[in-house]
């Protein structure tokens, strides 16, 4: 679940050449969101996340009986996630060097004939030719087992001018399945003016010594002392500031459209992009709430800003009151919000991605089954202390149990501050069936909030006329649609002018 949150329980043959022409299948981007169920997202969040567009896990694997040169090694109990991490390397290595063949001494059987290495080779040159030499990696890390069992290690990968992320599954201590996410350039939407804002780096303290590198948008608007502000928070998946996928940038989408028409607004590369994290003992305030709380902190403190509005997407959106109430934010601005059940969400969001084309194969009722008792041992909390599932990000046990904690629209009704709802009527990841209404239910009488389906649009707010699906991110000039920008600007500004004050 990017938001590419998510994750495709059969790297086929099939997913490979899916995830380069667009995306690979994901839960949420989206988790939920990407959110609570994962492309991200990430996938995707899958989520993407949300979330990914915008990205599951069982039980340990068997080490493989090769060692990252094709030599035979002794069979362990467990994988040993350095050793797969070297994997990962030498594959990309060897590919990026011309020597496929070699690489694919790393491969099972199975993948190397459902993917011959001329083709692999070929997609590669396609994807990475004009992209300069390979420059090595800015991360690789293993993620635990999915839900189909297999190991998986995601990398980050540099050439001159983008950056790949890169998905492994092994089976065995082999290469079972292998996605690759190339970046492509980005273009700004027509609404944003960018002669009417000014940006700049920042950074957010993170943990340790760490730092969430971060963009401040501000509208240049002579004559006016002080403007609102928004800080956009993440869904599911390891997201960066602009919420990337493919050609699209949601969260930079969004600030520069609203920095074109007056306000403000803080975007910050998440913390598991950003900064080493213990995945196995992260909860949702240490992935999620706390670097959103520096971030609102951080906007309070601009002389520039006036207001401060705590902008959440997908998972995001169901922290987003948590977050207002420890920052003591001016208002909530909720972007496809999500309010299921995490475990719920992830069964019905997969269905949907499988059921695309038409019924469910036997292997695809194999694969849901999978999902299904990944997301009984999710409600039941039955995770191990050192294990990790792979769900558009990986998360461990304590993530899960502080998410059910979480009641984002309890929260909500509780807080005093004005709170504006848009839902995408085509989003399958958070919908207008299973989470609107919980939404509804707790704040829809509130004369404070106001709530907008625009009955088009998918999870990242991309217009459609058909079933949404992951693919849809990855679509060239496909930005967030103009209508959000503006729903939250007006909500800012009206906001504002009412009696002169916010959340009053």
């Amino acid at each position: 679940m990017n938001d590419p949150d998510g994750a495709d329980p059969d790297w086929s043959r099939r997913t490979l050449l899916g995830s380069l022409g667009a995306t690979a299948v994901t839960l949420s981007g989206c988790l939920g969101d990407d959110d609570d169920a994962a492309p991200d997202d990430s996938g995707p969040d899958t989520g993407p996340g949300e979330d990914d567009p915008n990205g599951e896990g069982e039980d340990e694997a068997e080490n493989g009986d090769e060692d990252a040169d094709g030599s035979e090694g002794e069979d362990e109990d467990e994988a040993d996630p350095a050793e797969l991490e070297d994997r990962a390397r030498t594959f990309v290595e060897r590919i990026a060097d011309g020597d496929v063949e070699a690489a694919y001494e790393l491969t099972d059987e199975e993948f190397a004939s459902e993917v011959p290495p001329e083709e692999l080779a070929a997609l590669w040159e396609t994807e990475f030719d004009e992209a300069g030499p390979f420059q090595g990696f800015r991360s690789v890390e293993y993620r635990g087992e999915n839900e189909a069992g297999r190991d998986v290690v995601v990398a980050y990968g540099r050439f001159p001018e983008i950056e790949v992320e890169l998905q492994f599954g092994f089976e065995d201590g082999e290469i079972g399945g292998f996605r690759f996410f190339p970046s492509a350039e980005w273009t700004p939407p027509a609404y944003v003016d960018q002669a009417a804002f000014t940006e700049s780096e920042v950074s957010l303290d993170g943990p340790g010594a760490c730092e969430l590198p971060g963009t401040l948008t501000v509208p240049d608007d002579e004559g006016t002392e002080e403007v609102p502000g928004v800080v956009l928070v993440h869904g599911s998946g390891d997201q960066d500031r602009d919420q990337t996928v493919g050609p699209n940038r949601t969260f930079r989408e969004l600030a520069e459209g609203l920095a074109s028409r007056g306000v403000a607004a803080l975007r910050y590369d998440k913390r598991t992009i950003a900064c080493a994290v213990d995945r196995t003992t992260a909860t949702v305030d240490d992935i999620v709430t706390d670097d959103a709380v520096r971030a609102v902190e951080r906007l309070q403190q601009d002389d520039r800003i006036s207001e401060v509005y705590v902008a959440g997407h997908s998972l995001g959106g169901r922290l987003a009151p948590r977050v207002a109430a420890r920052s003591e934010a001016d208002g909530l601005v909720l972007l496809a919000p999500a309010a299921e059940p995490a475990y719920d969400a992830i069964v019905r969001q997969q269905r949907h991605v499988l059921e695309l084309d038409g019924e469910l194969t036997e292997r695809e009722e194999d694969a849901l089954a999978e999902v299904e008792r990944l997301a009984d041992r999710i409600e039941r909390l039955e995770i191990d202390d050192d294990e990790i599932l792979e769900i558009a990000d990986g998360r461990g046990r304590p993530f899960w149990e502080t998410l059910q904690a979480v009641d984002g629209p309890g929260q909500a009704a509780e807080l005093d501050v004005p709170t504006l709802l848009v839902q995408g009527g085509r989003d399958y990841l958070v919908t207008v069936t299973d989470d609107l209404p919980r939404w509804e239910a707790a704040i829809g009488d509130d004369p404070d909030t106001t709530i907008e389906v625009l009955d088009d649009l998918n999870h990242r707010f991309q217009p459609g006329d058909r079933s949404a699906d992951p693919n849809e991110w990855f679509q060239a000039e496909n930005p967030v649609d103009e209508r959000v920008i503006t729903q939250v600007a007006e909500f800012v500004f009206a906001e504002r002018d009412r009696d002169g004050t916010v959340g009053a």
